[in-house]
Formats: C-alpha cells, structure tokens, sequence
C-alpha cells in the first residue's frame, strides 16, 4: 500500500513534469510542420474520398498506419486544431509518468527529474541529427513514450519479457524506434549479466512474433509497391532524400561547413560524454549505476560507428532511411539521468542548495525559449495576411485548383492547402518515403523550380491554375505566367494565362 505522503510526493513529481513538458509540447492548436504533414496524412488515410492527385501530401507507406488511423479518427472528430491540443495534452502526460518512472530507477527525486529535462531541452535535445522527444505530437512520441516504459521495467531489474510488451507497442507506432531501443534494452540486461544470454534470446523471440504482423504488412506492400523509375538525369531516391533533402539528420559528410557548424560541436560533447562514462565506471560510489554506464559508452561507441557507416555511404544515402544518428537525442537524455544519479551518490555538501541554485539559474533561459516559440505560434495566428490569402483563394479560385506556391513562402504557408481546400502539388517540407514517390516528389520540385526561375512558357508537364508568389517575383511572373488577382503585403496571387 502506498502511503498518503507517498502518493502525494509522486503527484507532485508528475505534475512538476506535465507542467515543464507543457512548455516544449504547448498545446496551442497551432500546427508544426511535421504535424501539418502528418495530420493531414492521417486524415487521409481514413478519408472515403481520395485526395487529388495534384495534393502536396502524399506517403502510401503504411508503417504508421496504426498512428495514422488513431490520430486520422481524432481529427475527424474534433477539427485539427483542437486535435492538436488534445494530442500535445495527452503526450506531455504520457511523457510525465513515463518520465517519473524512469527518474525513480535512475534514483533521481523530483527537483533532480526536472533538472534533467531542462538541461536537455537547453541542450537542443540531442548531439546531433536534430532529433528531439518533446516538440509535437506525431507517431514517434507515442513510440518513445513507451521505449521509455519498457526501459524504466529494464533498468528497474525488471523482466525482458515484461518489457517486450512495451517495446512491441512502441514498434508499431514507429519501428526504427522501437526496434533499435527493444536491442538496446537486450545489450543492457547481457550487460548487468552475462549469464542472461538465454532470457535475452527468449524475449527476442517474443519480440519478433509480437511484431511479425507489422513486418510482414511493411514487407508486403514494399513488395507490392511501384518500382522507382529513375528519369534520365535524376538521382536516385536514397540520393533524393538522404542527401538532398534530409542531409541534417542522415548525412554529416555532405557539405563541410555544416559539418563544422551542425555535427562537430555535438560530437566533441558526445566524446565527452564517453570520458565522464568511464570515470563514472571507476568511482566507488557508483555502485548499481556502473553497468548503466558501460551500457551507455556502449551506444555512444554505436553512434561513432554510425558516423563511419556515414562516410562511406556518404554519395549513395542508402542508409539514411534508417536515421542511424536518431538514438543520439535518448541517449543524451539517459546520460544526464546517470550523472545527474551519480552526483546524487557522492553526498555533496548543500546539495540541495545547490540543486535549487542550478534551478534558479537554468529555469529562467527555459522559460525563455519556451515563451518564445509560444509568442511565435500566437503571432501566426494573428497573421492577418495569411487569413486574408485563404479568403482570396476562397474567392478567386474554383474547387479542384492548383495552387503552386513559390519556395520563398513555403515555410509560412505549409497550412494553406489544409486549410483552403486548393491542392498545392508539392512542398519541400512534405517528403513521401517510399522510393517511387520520393522520385515523384523530387520532379515536382524541380518543375516548380523551373516555373519560378523561368516562367510559365511550355510548362505541361503538370497541371496548376494560380501561383502564390512572393511581392519581389511576382512582376517578373506576372508578364510570364498570369496575372494578379489578389495580393497583400507579404503575397501575390496570379491566375495562370
């Protein structure tokens, strides 16, 4: 039974967490990027209708086909916005008592959990890769929610068996996370023991018949699929989205100027974090924390290896599709766990003290990066030229038009086709995953390039009725495409001659 002093310290500790979480996951109804694809997506995926074959959105992938329908039904039912807010609500609560769990294995108390997570927040979330556990709401935070579980039964001594569950689950939301941490937890129990070779292989197996299903459904419609017809001169579609348009989380040895500016300062810390693993091996006060730390020199030993893989693959992308730098951003957040458990363990003097005056002096830049983005999201709302674009193309275009977007709008624009009804053809933010379609997606980047650079001249090649343009390009189309039919400060609207 658990005691009322207890229970209420362990409520205090999960809303300390909900609250923090709600300032990197605000629940503002205001769509990310990534939420506006994957929205959109999974509204689509449970749509009677089929979406026009000209949409921006389009991903027959069906790896996510069980967060697809969950989210696809919830925004039917409640509209995106309110959507968004119930699904940011639901992952900072989700991640609150994932995270209290883990803390607890770790040893950590409150004060101590929330150091943690702001540090990493301030950090950016991760070494390098730019990926990130607390931003949005989209079908890896599900996943990592329960990786996050399934590690906390790991390192609590608790069964492989128990912990596959949510390792599986976790799969199912998204299979490059699940699978690589359900590996993960494996090498840590063989790790702890040696002799845990068998239970380790007994939950594999269990692991791999838990998930055959999703592997089988994945396996059937790659099978099924279109092949990739590459067109004469184009790359190939690894080429196309590990190097061209994903090389910030899949390809470090691209360009190096970004790689001194993106990639360098997180692997100095990361060789860092290395070092303090092996003092933390060697302390007497580390105790039960030292196979953790082993553990963890062990995957960021992985991640070196990932940057070799990198360097050969450096002109193919073959291995970008499977995001091998995306452990970095767990990783960090488990390495600040074990310090943050360690220097707990070596009994400092005003360590309370201490801890509060770390709060006092991390806690306002925070704050500060969290009000931020908030400021942000409002403004957009309150973006009188974006209510005043979806009018126009209320007003000006018919249902069933092309809207083609110039690439210098595209980043305050990603809401208009969801929003106006008016198919876009294409965004670079919206990259399909699957290779027949990424190889579709690269030409229609290149042909509204072409339209932007050079006009609308003998352009047939797809269809588009008006073009959103930037004020500084719209003249020079103007004379070439179409003329103006509405326009505001930041955007031009022509209807194509």
């Amino acid at each position: 039974m658990v005691r009322d002093g207890s229970w209420r310290h362990e409520a205090a500790a999960i809303a300390a967490l909900f609250l923090l979480l709600l300032c990197l996951i605000p629940p503002d109804g205001v769509l990310s990027g990534n939420e506006e694809n994957y929205f959109q997506l999974a509204l689509n995926s449970i749509a009677a209708a089929p979406a026009l074959p000209e949409t921006a959105v389009f991903d027959s992938s069906h790896h996510r086909f069980v967060a697809d329908h969950l989210l696809g039904w919830l925004i039917a039912g409640l509209g995106y916005g309110k959507a968004q807010i119930v699904a940011r609500l639901a992952a900072a609560l989700a991640y609150a008592l994932a995270l209290n769990v883990l803390f607890r294995r770790f040893g950590l108390d409150a004060l101590e959990g929330v150091l943690v997570v702001i540090v990493f927040a301030l950090l950016g979330q991760t070494m390098f890769g730019e990926e990130w556990l607390f931003y949005s709401a989209e079908a890896k935070v599900a996943a990592y929610v329960l990786v996050l579980a399934g590690l906390a039964v790991v390192i609590g001594g608790g069964s492989l068996s128990r912990a596959v569950l949510f390792f599986a689950a976790a799969t199912y939301f998204h299979f490059l996370v699940g699978g690589f941490w359900c590996a993960a937890a494996f090498l840590l129990r063989l790790v702890e023991d040696r002799r845990a070779l068998r239970p380790a292989a007994a939950a594999a197996g269990l692991f791999a018949l838990l998930v055959a299903p999703l592997m089988a459904w994945i396996a059937w419609s790659r099978l099924g699929a279109e092949a990739a017809a590459i067109p004469s001169g184009l790359p190939s579609a690894d080429v196309i989205y590990s190097i061209l348009r994903l090389p910030h989380h899949t390809a470090p040895f691209v360009d190096a100027h970004r790689f001194l500016l993106r990639w360098l300062p997180g692997v100095l810390l990361a060789g860092g974090m290395l070092a303090a693993c092996f003092v933390l091996r060697r302390l007497p006060e580390t105790g039960r924390l030292r196979p953790l730390a082993l553990w963890l020199a062990l995957l960021l030993l992985y991640l070196a290896l990932t940057f070799a893989a990198a360097a050969v693959d450096r002109d193919t992308g073959a291995l970008g599709k499977f995001y091998l730098f995306r452990p970095a951003a767990l990783i960090l957040l488990l390495w600040l766990c074990l310090v943050t458990a360690a220097l707990s363990r070596l009994e400092l003097r005003h360590a309370t003290a201490l801890r509060l005056m770390a709060l006092a002096l991390l806690g306002p830049a925070f704050l500060l990066g969290a009000a931020t983005r908030v400021t942000k999201d409002v403004a957009a709302v309150r973006d009188g030229a974006h209510a005043e674009l979806i009018a126009a193309l209320a007003r000006e275009t018919p249902p069933g038009s092309v809207v083609l977007i110039d690439p210098a709008l595209e980043p305050g624009f990603l809401d208009v086709e969801r929003r106006s009804g008016r198919a876009a053809l294409v965004l670079w933010k919206f990259v399909p995953t699957t290779d027949a379609q990424i190889v579709e997606w690269y030409r229609r980047v290149q042909f509204r390039n072409a339209v932007f650079a050079e006009g609308c001249a003998d352009v047939t090649a797809y269809r588009f009725d008006f073009l959103l343009a930037a004020p500084e390009h719209a003249a020079a189309l103007a004379g070439r495409c179409g003329a103006p039919v509405a326009s505001a400060a930041s955007w031009v609207l022509l209807r194509r001659f």
